[in-house]
């Protein structure tokens, strides 16, 4: 009615009489007596009476502003009301303006309103709604799987009085993975249930875990919601900390990455983990193997992340539901065969670079896969996971040759020992990288003390280091 009465105040503004005249019959009718009366009645807000007669009069010449203030009553209680027929005004006038034609505009806007309908349908019973609701959408615009399944859980949860418990719990599933909520039902099916073919997650949850068990299911949803909350929200410190160093560590650098594909698998690993079938130990070894692989795979091998996907849903439900040690490595060694020869590891590894002066090599993306595998490489040496205080260092100056652009010309040194390296020549440098905390220095600056510095025989030897 708000919205129509703005459309009608347009038509006056514009001097478009007849369409004005023929839009009356949808805010006023009259009774068996030709008394004219408010199609929208409100004994709550008579102002919206007062102003629909007002709007409705062709001959009230005056603004929009006037006619609110000669409607109201009590104009705190009626200030909502008053913003939203402004609002509705503005809005229509300025996108009306914008138009070829404004006059069409709006009377489109009107019969796009006025054609609307709207249907009730009372159910008599909770379970009667919930089964409307399915029907109804089953007709309609598919709706996704979470919200089917949302109905379904409330449907048939027992006993009925925790319907409400229920509404209260989702709400915070909800909260907890906001847009991530439909890939969590995806990812959590695939950890729970070996899936084999497009069948819809609800259809797939629904044969799994009948009327009698949707207790069950909504607990375990409500517990795999907060694993995934800090997969996808690693918080390392602080109020909100909800994981370790080296789940903060793995978890942001898969987030970064956009590798969600590892997901059913650690819903799975962290389930064993709280369940205390699965030490922590071997649960963060767990984690840095597919942190090693990834850098591997990926980043240096560039293989798509797809690829996995049949060695991840064969092995995340049969650790979830039958956990044991020598699956896990069983998974392990499914996903080693993923991983390229070492002819084609070599060759690529060969082709990371960054530089300050090389354009080739000079963007951003180059320097965080170069600084990526040179921290997975020094993690393996000396055991380090934080990186906050190093940056990549040229050992040969990359300005003099292309080739010094390449990863095996390129160690991490912490800041304060790199500033000090600054344009220094080869020998000088080698006294500095003994003074660093870093493995990979101190071990370079030992190996080429008396020999000549290769850079490409120092990609090959990276290679080759078994992580």
């Amino acid at each position: 009615m708000l919205f129509l009465s703005a459309i009608m105040k347009l038509f006056q503004d514009k001097e478009m009489e007849k369409d004005f005249k023929g839009t009356i019959p949808y805010l006023i009718s009259k009774d068996r007596k030709n008394e004219a009366y408010c199609i929208l009645h409100s004994e709550e807000h008579l102002f919206i009476k007062d102003f629909v007669f007002k709007v409705t009069n062709y001959d009230e010449n005056r603004n929009i502003n006037e006619l609110i203030k000669l409607s109201s009553i009590d104009r705190k209680k009626e200030d909502n009301i008053a913003k939203a027929i402004l609002f509705f005004y503005d809005e229509l006038k300025e996108m009306s303006n914008k138009e070829i034609e404004p006059s069409a505009y709006l009377i489109a806007m009107r019969d796009a309103l006025i054609d609307t309908n709207c249907v009730e349908i009372i159910a008599d019973t909770e379970e009667d709604s919930y089964t409307i609701f399915e029907i109804l959408n089953a007709r309609g615009q598919a709706l996704a799987d979470h919200e089917l399944l949302k109905n379904y859980i409330m449907r048939y949860i027992l006993p009925q009085n925790a319907v409400d418990e229920v509404k209260k719990k989702w709400e915070i599933l909800e909260g907890l993975l906001g847009g991530s909520i439909n890939r969590f039902f995806k990812h959590y099916t695939a950890h729970k249930i070996q899936v084999t073919n497009k069948e819809q997650i609800f259809r797939i949850l629904q044969r799994t875990y009948p009327k009698d068990k949707v207790g069950a299911l909504m607990k375990d949803i409500m517990l795999k919601s907060r694993y995934y909350h800090t997969i996808i929200s690693p918080q390392k410190s602080g109020e909100n900390k909800n994981c370790s160093e080296v789940e903060y560590k793995v978890f942001s650098f898969f987030k970064e990455k956009r590798a969600e594909q590892f997901r059913p698998i650690l819903l799975s690993l962290m389930d064993k983990k709280e369940n205390n079938q699965l030490s922590s130990e071997k649960y963060e070894d767990a984690l840095h193997f597919l942190y090693s692989f990834f850098v591997c795979y990926n980043i240096i091998g560039e293989e798509k992340s797809n690829k996995l996907e049949d060695v991840v849903y064969k092995y995340a439900p049969i650790l979830e539901n039958n956990f044991s040690e020598q699956e896990l490595e069983n998974f392990i060694n499914g996903i080693k065969k993923k991983i390229p020869s070492l002819k084609t590891f070599t060759e690529r590894l060969k082709t990371l670079g960054w530089s300050n002066h090389n354009d080739f090599y000079k963007s951003q993306k180059n320097k965080d896969r170069v600084r990526i595998v040179l921290e997975l490489i020094e993690e393996h040496l000396s055991g380090r996971i934080n990186f906050e205080e190093s940056s990549l260092e040229h050992i040969l100056p990359d300005s003099q040759d292309n080739e010094n652009a390449l990863i095996g010309n390129i160690i991490l040194l912490e800041n304060r020992i790199n500033q000090n390296c600054k344009d220094k020549p080869f020998r000088e440098k080698l006294n500095f990288y003994r003074d660093s905390n870093y493995k990979m220095a101190r071990e370079l600056a030992n190996r080429y003390g008396d020999k000549e510095f290769l850079p490409q025989k120092r990609t090959d030897f990276l290679a080759n280091i078994n992580i």
